[in-house]
């Protein structure tokens, strides 16, 4: 009878190894592998969104969340990029764009400002329903609906996850890379989540962080990881690289870790922990035990202090 269990595959992807362990399937009796259409290629996308993830490619759910949020069709897209139906298509399926493609429709899902300027450039020779929806669409940023307050996204273990898997896709490329702890996770979400307030004026997640002696904590976290010092010593789980290809199925949010990865990968968490509890931070500035409220982090990262 056969049954499921861990199994690391490796995939060649434009000329670039990934070593992937997920759930394959197994022959009771001989213990050998078994093909399994689903399985296999749930294994193939994570190493797919590995290869994304590397080199800044754009991610099929990106593309289809973005079409959806402005209320265009394929072909609605097709005709304002000036790409094919058929190419917007394969990417929604998961091929790869080129470089040229993969630059022009980051830039505009990243940008309200470069859709504007589409639609300016376009009048002339764009379609009335096009014009149509992609005005309402910019009227409604404009006006301050709920596209510019959106609701968290993903639970903070997720985007806790996310951390977890690039410390340790980092650690295995680079050298001189110091473990990823609780502590430090703990801090980096505290990050993260100042910048987006700032950003969208509403909560990367719905976690509270609360003020212990340590510094910023997450207690969902902290009950998550069970404990642990060190989080990423060996090879990621099953559940956090799931978390680690959702979340970066996000480009927006994606971008915004990786930003704060970046900027603090060369602290350890007693140095970052001595920065978010100088006075006046806003941990300093709340009760031992107390949730760090938004305002005072808005406060703070407003003016350009991260503390």
């Amino acid at each position: 009878m056969p049954y499921q269990k861990e199994y690391t595959s490796t995939f060649e992807i434009k000329g670039h190894r990934y070593s992937v362990t997920a759930p394959a399937l197994f022959d009771s009796e001989t213990d050998e592998l078994i093909p399994d259409k689903q399985l296999d290629d749930r294994a193939a996308e994570m190493a797919r969104q590995l290869h994304r993830e590397r080199f800044g490619l754009l991610n099929p759910a990106d593309l289809k969340k973005y079409r959806a949020r402005v209320g265009l069709s394929q072909r609605n897209l097709a005709e304002l990029t000036g790409l094919s139906p058929n190419a917007i298509a394969l990417y929604e399926a998961g091929e790869f764009p080129t470089p040229a493609n993969n630059r022009l429709l980051k830039a505009l899902m990243g940008n309200d400002a470069v859709l504007r300027q589409y639609l300016a450039d376009g009048k002339e020779r764009f379609s009335a329903p096009l014009i149509k929806r992609v005005q309402a669409y910019l009227a409604k940023e404009k006006s301050g609906g709920p596209a510019e307050r959106p609701a968290p996204r993903f639970t903070v273990n997720q985007l806790a996850n996310w951390f977890v898997v690039k410390n340790y896709l980092t650690r295995e490329a680079v050298a001189n890379v110091d473990p990823l702890t609780l502590s430090k996770v703990a801090q980096l979400l505290y990050l993260a989540y100042g910048r987006y307030l700032v950003a969208n004026k509403g909560r990367l997640f719905t976690a509270p962080i609360v003020h212990a002696a340590e510094g910023p904590v997450i207690a969902e976290v902290t009950a998550t990881f069970k404990g642990q010092t060190v989080l990423d010593e060996g090879e990621p789980t099953t559940a956090a690289l799931l978390d680690f290809s959702t979340v970066s199925a996000d480009e927006e949010v994606t971008a915004l870790l990786l930003q704060v990865y970046k900027d603090y990968l060369a602290y350890n968490a007693y140095r970052l922990a001595a920065q978010l509890q100088q006075p006046g931070s806003s941990w300093s500035l709340t009760k031992l035990g107390a949730r760090i409220k938004d305002r005072v982090v808005l406060d703070h990262f407003a003016r350009g202090i991260e503390a």
